[in-house]
């Protein structure tokens, strides 16, 4: 496949909050209303930030997308796993 169906996928949930609602809910069953291929369907339904950023997919969108389904406060998180580093426990 290609990067962009996982970006669609990404710029749908983040975009619309139905969609973000889905995505939260049942990432399996939103996941498979587009055309990725099995890495891009687990890294979307795992919310893997890093595999999705390693795999091309732009890192803003990526975050915005985090910031939907975790909240701005967990931002901390997201930042500690792109970078590599342990999250800091709550």
């Amino acid at each position: 496949m290609s990067i962009n169906a996982l970006e669609k996928a990404l710029w749908q949930a983040y975009t619309c909050h139905a969609d973000t609602d889905r995505l939260n809910s049942d990432a399996a069953a939103y996941a498979s209303g587009f055309d990725l291929d099995g890495q891009e369907r687990a890294m979307l339904i795992d919310n893997d930030v890093v595999g999705q950023i390693a795999y091309g997919a732009n890192p803003l969108l990526v975050m915005m997308v985090w910031q939907a389904r975790c909240g701005v406060a967990n931002l901390g998180e997201y930042f500690a796993l792109v970078n590599g580093a342990t999250p800091a426990a709550a």
